[in-house]
């Protein structure tokens, strides 16, 4: 019974467990290219935040303490839930993994222990290593484990597993395997980083929970003595036989270190092992481009390094470098010569296949030599290899080899499809020819000389009923036949009869050449393919081909039309994918998708890599032709006079535009000649590429402009402006000729700039709205993020803003702040005390024209999350600092005051008393409720700008949302009022949140309508807001000529306006009911002051506070878009209409 076959139970669980090992390694790489940086703890600005947070296993030692600290610190207590909330889907997709790798080698070990008991009847650890698929299971088992545990401490260091092992203890808990992992993966003490190697590593991290040692000396001494790939049938030259056991021999550099004793002392052994494995290379690929030194890594190892000399021995490595150079020129220009137009057709490759398969050996071998030598780490041995052949003839060795490959490649198969047929159609030509030889010699055939012989007749006749029979599935025996019979045919020929006669020798010549043309068909194997497939394999090269990109992208500018030949190389490189996915395949596991995938994003990642010159090309002239067109060109007027036509030609600044526009198209013509390829199970689409090359060129120059010219200084309002319209002729200049070069490259220009300065400012947003947030988007998960054309990330200009987004926003802020700038609502806009505008209509004009409505909208959320942030703080403020501060007064107050509709006895007393116990609460609270008002203001500001650009540009569109919104409120409103016959619009139909972007991007809501926060009740929060206006009142006074509250000390600046409109905004956070509450409060206090004025003869008119309160309550009920007539429920219709004014 095959070991692999489906009943075969012990075979099948084996391959189980390797098809594992292989998706754990596929998640291994996938989640070590996304380690959270904090993890690190690298500059000090992360280690001061997080390392309160974060603790190696020195935690457990003394839990209490570390929890301790945090549990003190309230700090930190947010920054732990905020923390967690961010990291623990990671953290635990981390812990997965490396809970993985403790269950496969549980699970290899309790393999290894049933088939020892004999649970698998008929099989002990013997049978199934001389099994041919058993051994190589077996050995794979090993190996794999093996490389878990080096790229785990390659990838994701020690001290780095540690803080994620604390981390998911500390939020999840214990679990049963998790003291298990722990100690798998607590740190050995090696980092990558470091030059220096830990005693007696990595040998004492393999053996934390090795699988059966004795199996393990039981598998190397069958790939000692064993081909177990069979590769060396491939690769029959014995100058080859290191490549062709390449494989096994990476799987033998891992596993030996679970038996070190082997390393150490086993000098036979090891001698024998380099013998055979490691007598011509000494720098080997581990796995997929994981690449190692032997000199250096088995430097501590007396048998190993003993052993290794032999390879290492100056003298043998010049002898072998030297006979490498001269086969690398040797097979450049065999491979030339194979490669010139007009050789390669199907005839020569049936007459020369093995010779070009042994060019394809000879070449393979250079190269793989040639490109793991370069990344030898001993200096000794490396000053030797310097010497040569230089990159670029080892890439041009490369891409030669790969097209030949591929051209072979590709008339095998068309061979291989077309054999059926070409047999048959060479088949019956062939017997035709017989057919006819041996009607000839009938003598019956009319106009012909020939004369009767009726053996030759009977003779041709048979041998056309051989050629009839023949069968091409049983390619030997017709082979044979063939031979044969183009033998006889031969023969033959010296019979006088026919040596004579002309025409019948050229049908026998016919005859013959279709004898012999069917022998070429019939030897047309898959094998072919096969070895094709063994011999090219790229798999080493899989990370070190990057030290290649940049000859790839020289080459691509000498020479566009050069991708075509990269093209074979980029299908070579796909190779990689066949060493992780075959056991997979073959266990039909459901992890084939997920590793399949990864695998080819990161082919197709390579391939960006390497064209992304073209784009990057394409924008370097780009800004050749912005400076033409900005800076040299005229814009031509609608009418022009004759005598101007030569003035505005302007003949040799088109003729640079031309040069520019030229060079773009014959860059893009390249990879566009290119066709779809396949690389893995993603299809390549040249087209595609080129567009994701170009948005993701665009992208980082919009970035780079973006980044690199809001960033402000000064805080004057002339640099802000300055900034904005550098912005603006920046954009604009980029924008215009990018639009111009699109027909060129056949591209939607104007449709990518818009798609892709949306999203660069969404992102930004986003990014920069992760402060606000407890549970972060890191760049890697946001749905702005792409891998194909990524944002790229900048460090952050200042301590407070994580991008321009921040700084422009803060910028915004800091010129309108209302400690220095008062907001009028006549003129829509801020001004400072000399009366000059800082910000207003004009500004957000410029805003507009820099950023786009995208960016307006962009800072719009951002300053939306700030109110929210602020807006949390006074509720936490008010819980903290009243409720439980002032339990007593509150309450005390409320009940002196309630009801409304009544005046309090001794209402002096009252207020008086209760402003001075709450008077060190106003400061911080009127600062925080003008910077919410101030954002509020700001946002009204933006909706205003967007809703007149809105109705100029697209006046259709407004007009049917505004129709629409205000078709929808009223239907909501009818709902309430008759809800058994109005129908509350369909939540299924999503019409609500779909419409609500909309309305937002044409500034058609409204900021002060907006819910920011939800919130328990909170009790007497309207009576503390009125004392809070109270406390207020006093300082400020109206002044007629600007039409607004102010202080009236001239030294001091508070905006009555944004007090206003932060007091609106916390209001509508609450029930309508507090607001009603706050109304009347302020409407008592204004008719006890009322009371009191008419008792007292010597005041003759109202305080100035009261006038105050009244101007205070106006402005709230139109800032807020509150009625009127709330007021007039509580004051006397003259008192609030007319005494303000008067």
């Amino acid at each position: 019974m095959d070991f692999l076959s489906a009943d075969n139970l012990a075979g099948q669980n084996l391959l189980s467990i390797v098809s594992r090992g292989s998706a754990i390694i596929a998640e291994l790489l996938r989640l070590s290219d996304n380690i959270p940086s904090v993890f690190y703890l690298a500059d000090k600005a992360d280690q001061a935040k997080y390392g309160p947070l974060l603790h190696d296993f020195s935690y457990l030692r003394n839990m209490e303490l570390y929890e301790n600290r945090i549990s003190s610190d309230p700090l930190l207590i947010d920054l732990d839930e905020e923390f967690r909330e961010s990291h623990m889907q990671l953290l635990e997709r981390f812990f997965k993994l490396f809970e993985s790798v403790y269950k496969y080698v549980k699970d290899l070990t309790r393999y290894l222990e049933d088939v020892e008991e004999g649970v698998y009847i008929q099989h002990r650890i013997e049978d199934i290593l001389a099994s041919d698929s058993g051994k190589q299971l077996l050995a794979e088992a090993y190996y794999l484990y093996g490389l878990m545990l080096t790229l785990m401490d390659n990838r994701i260091e020690g001290p780095v597993r540690e803080r994620m092992l604390i981390c998911y203890y500390r939020y999840k808990g214990s679990s049963d395997s998790h003291s298990a992992v722990c100690n798998i993966f607590r740190s050995s003490g090696y980092l990558p980083s470091s030059q220096k190697r830990p005693p007696r590593y990595p040998e004492d991290f393999f053996a934390r929970l090795a699988p059966p040692i004795p199996v393990a000396r039981m598998v190397i001494n069958r790939l000692r003595s064993d081909d177990i790939y069979s590769q060396m049938k491939e690769w029959p030259n014995p100058e080859h036989r290191c490549t062709a056991l390449a494989t096994q021999a990476a799987i033998l550099y891992i596993i030996l270190f679970f038996v070190p004793d082997i390393l150490h002392k086993e000098f036979a052994t090891m001698r024998e092992i380099v013998d055979k494995h490691f007598s011509d290379n000494w720098v080997i690929s581990f796995y997929m481009g994981f690449v190692v030194d032997l000199s250096v890594m088995w430097e501590p190892y007396k048998a190993a390094s003993s052993a290794l000399k032999n390879t290492t021995e100056t003298k043998l490595v010049k002898e072998i470098h030297r006979t490498q150079l001269e086969r690398v020129e040797e097979q450049l220009k065999q491979l030339s010569e194979y490669l010139t137009e007009g050789i390669l057709v199907e005839e020569f490759i049936l007459d020369q296949g093995h010779k070009i398969l042994n060019c394809l050996r000879n070449s393979n071998a250079a190269i793989r030599w040639t490109m793991l030598h370069r990344n030898c780490k001993n200096k000794k041995l490396r000053d030797v290899i310097s010497a040569g052949p230089n990159p670029e003839k080892i890439l041009l060795l490369l891409m030669r080899t790969a097209q030949l490959e591929f051209k072979v490649g590709d008339l095998y198969k068309a061979l291989l499809e077309g054999k059926e047929t070409r047999w048959k159609k060479a088949k019956e030509e062939c017997e035709d020819r017989l057919r006819e030889l041996s009607h000839f010699f009938s003598g019956d055939q009319m106009l012909t000389r020939a004369t009767k012989d009726e053996k030759l007749k009977d003779w041709f006749a048979s041998l056309a009923a051989e050629v009839s029979s023949l069968d091409h599935q049983d390619s030997t025996l017709a082979g044979r036949k063939m031979q044969q019979l183009a033998a006889a045919l031969e023969d033959v020929e010296q019979f006088h009869q026919i040596e004579t006669n002309s025409h019948v020798k050229h049908f026998l010549a016919d005859a013959r050449s279709f004898l012999k043309q069917m022998v070429r068909i019939v030897n047309v194997k898959e094998q072919m393919l096969i070895t094709l497939a063994s011999i090219g394999d790229l798999s080493y090269a899989f990370d070190i081909i990057s030290d290649y990109v940049h000859l790839m992208h020289q080459q691509i500018k000498r020479d566009p039309f050069s991708v075509l030949l990269l093209r074979a190389t980029f299908l070579k490189l796909a190779s990689v994918l066949e060493l992780p996915l075959i056991r997979i395949n073959q266990a039909g596991s459901e992890d084939l998708t997920s590793v399949a995938e990864y695998y080819s994003s990161q082919l197709v990642a390579f391939v960006r890599r390497v064209l992304e010159v073209i784009p990057v090309n394409v924008f370097l002239i780009l800004n050749e032709i912005i400076s033409v067109q900005t800076s040299s060109m005229k814009q031509i007027p609608s009418r022009l006079e004759r005598a101007q036509l030569k003035e505005y030609a302007q003949m040799e600044e088109r003729y640079k535009l031309a040069r520019s526009t030229h060079q773009v198209s014959v860059f893009t013509e390249g990879i566009l000649a290119m066709e779809k390829t396949l690389m893995g199970i993603v299809e390549v689409d040249p087209k595609q590429l080129l567009q994701e090359g170009i948005r993701k060129e665009l992208v980082r120059q919009i970035s780079m402009a973006l980044h690199g010219i809001l960033i402000f200084s000064s805080g004057k309002v002339e640099e802000f402006e300055m900034r904005l319209e550098e912005l603006r002729r920046n954009l604009d200049g980029f924008r215009l000729s990018f639009e111009y070069i699109s027909d060129y490259i056949n591209l939607y220009g104007l449709k990518i700039w818009q798609e892709e300065f949306t999203r660069i400012i969404d992102f930004n947003v986003e990014q920069e709205c992760n402060v606000f947030l407890k549970k972060k988007t890191y760049p890697w998960d946001s749905r702005f993020q792409s891998t194909a054309i990524p944002i790229p990330l900048f460090a952050p200009v200042d301590e407070h803003s994580v991008s321009f987004v921040g700084r422009l926003l803060r910028e915004i802020l800091l010129q309108t702040d209302s400690h220095k700038s008062l907001f009028l609502t006549s003129h829509s806009g801020w001004f400072d005390m000399s009366g000059r505008e800082i910000f207003g209509i004009r500004t957000c004009a410029i805003l507009h024209r820099s950023l786009g409505t995208a960016g307006i909208r962009g800072l719009d959320k951002t300053i939306s999350f700030m109110i929210v942030r602020d807006l949390n703080d006074v509720m936490r403020f008010y819980r903290r600092q009243v409720l439980e501060g002032l339990k007593v007064l509150l309450p005390e107050l409320q009940s002196e005051l309630n009801p409304t509709t009544t005046l309090p006895a001794m209402a002096a007393r009252i207020y008086s008393n209760a402003l001075a116990r709450t008077s060190r609460l106003w400061p911080w609270l009127s600062d925080v409720l003008a910077r919410i008002g101030q954002a509020q203001l700001l946002r009204r500001q933006f909706a205003a700008e967007l809703n007149f650009v809105g109705k100029l540009d697209s006046a259709t569109l407004s007009g049917a949302l505004e129709v629409m919104n205000q078709a929808l409120l009223s239907d909501i409103a009818m709902h309430y009022k008759q809800p058994e016959t109005h129908a509350y619009p369909s939540e299924e139909k999503q019409l609500l949140p779909q419409l609500a972007p909309f309305l937002d991007a044409l500034g058609l809501s409204s900021p002060m309508l907006k819910i920011y926060v939800t919130t328990e009740p909170l009790e007497g929060i309207a009576c503390f807001i009125a004392l809070f206006v109270i406390s207020l009142a006093p300082i400020l006074s109206y002044n007629k000529k600007l039409g607004t509250l102010q202080v009236k000390d001239r030294n001091l600046t508070l905006d009555g306006s944004t007090i206003i409109v932060g007091v609106a905004t916390f209001l509508r956070q609450f029930h309508s009911s507090n607001t009603h509450k706050f109304i009347a409060y302020l409407a008592q206090y204004v008719r006890c002051q009322v009371i009191i004025t008419s008792k007292d003869a010597k005041l003759q008119e109202l305080p100035g506070e009261v006038a105050s309160i009244l101007i205070f309550l106006d402005e709230f009920c139109r800032y807020g878009e509150i009625s009127r007539s709330l007021v007039r429920q509580h004051l006397p219709p003259y008192v609030f209409d007319k005494f303000p004014v008067q």
